[in-house]
């Protein structure tokens, strides 16, 4: 059996000069496109990317270092939770940004991305489960939480006279 020599093979065609790139010793692929790994570089400092962490900000490729500490992290979000640059995928909640993993209940600590989720007089945020456990008001007849019905998110319930009641509690109160 004849051994393969990888030099000779082509692997595409530049995405940054448009050569040929042959060779894997020569060979980048990132961002679903092929590279010279003497193409594949940093537009702020030229330092070579292969195989280490870059940043791809408008079309433009940067290293770790100048992505962090220059003017382009500046466009960047902060998640308004850990404080962090969000260099990745921003969850948008409340009118503030958040890493997905970031934005969590108060109580139960479950990330929330993609679910339903409460928020309380101090911006405080909660899953609804634990929302309707620790905020839910008290029926003035019988004295149990008033909480969603079975299926449901959204809480009915009566006010009268500064109390809650549920609904079946009131009217019966209302026959007596």
């Amino acid at each position: 059996m004849q051994k393969m020599d990888t030099n000779s093979l082509c692997f595409g065609m530049c995405a940054k000069c448009s050569g040929g790139v042959y060779g894997a010793d020569q060979a980048c692929q990132a961002m679903g496109q092929v590279y010279h790994d003497s193409c594949f570089t940093c537009c702020v400092c030229g330092r070579k990317l292969k195989g280490k962490a870059f940043y791809d900000f408008s079309g433009r490729v940067f290293c770790e270092e100048d992505y962090l500490y220059s003017s382009v992290k500046h466009f960047a979000e902060v998640c308004t939770s850990c404080g962090y640059l969000i260099t990745d995928m921003v969850l948008q909640a409340l009118g503030k940004s958040f890493h997905p993993d970031c934005f969590r209940c108060v109580i139960c600590n479950e990330t929330l991305e993609g679910q339903a989720f409460s928020v309380d007089t101090q911006n405080k945020i909660y899953c609804v489960k634990d929302y309707h456990r620790i905020l839910a008001q008290t029926c003035a007849i019988c004295e149990q939480l008033i909480l969603p019905n079975k299926g449901s998110n959204e809480i009915v319930r009566v006010m009268s006279m500064g109390k809650s009641y549920h609904v079946a509690c009131y009217e019966g109160k209302s026959n007596i």
